[in-house]
């Protein structure tokens, strides 16, 4: 039974799920498809669950609740936002600018047009769609929330009693 730093292996698989997400946002850039979308969903449960699945392998006859399994995805999922989030404020601001902005300006076009918003507002808004503590802040929470979200029925599937049979656990 070989157990590994919590907070290291939640990094690991965190970097593991960012670059995951990283390369559909990119693709998500170029490609404007729901089924990529899905893709993307599907991925990113299997990866969590598998993730989960090794995590609770570990621990053997000792078990591994429940609360135990919710709290590692979303500390997997902290820290995959966090590094998508960095990405994504670097990415809108620099790297694929045009593109992001191609793909928004329908969406402000849209709230120009329905007179509730003035233009300071809109450009208010602009900036920090646009700012990279925004961008970080919302990404770890959007993935904190995801992680959760399905990490509430991952969980259910990947938990483990423990072995009451083995040695140690009858006190």
């Amino acid at each position: 039974m070989k157990k590994n730093n919590f907070w290291n292996e939640a990094a690991r698989y965190g970097v593991i799920m960012a670059l995951v997400a990283i390369l559909f946002d990119v693709l998500g850039f170029y490609v404007q498809n729901r089924l990529l979308s899905l893709l993307s969903l599907v991925v990113f449960v299997l990866l969590l669950g598998y993730f989960t699945k090794r995590r609770v392998a570990e621990y053997g006859a000792k078990g591994y609740s429940y609360g135990q399994g919710l709290g590692f995805m979303v500390c997997v999922m902290l820290c995959a936002g966090f590094i998508e989030g960095a990405f994504m404020g670097v990415a809108v601001n620099w790297f694929f600018e045009a593109k992001y902005e191609a793909m928004i300006t329908p969406s402000i076009a849209m709230l120009e047009n329905t007179g509730f918003y003035t233009g300071d507002q809109i450009e208010m808004m602009m900036k920090l769609m646009r700012s990279p503590l925004v961008q970080l802040f919302s990404g770890m929470l959007a993935s904190a929330i995801k992680g959760g979200f399905f990490g509430l029925f991952i969980a259910a599937f990947t938990k483990r009693d423990p072995d009451v049979f083995s040695e140690g656990t009858n006190e």
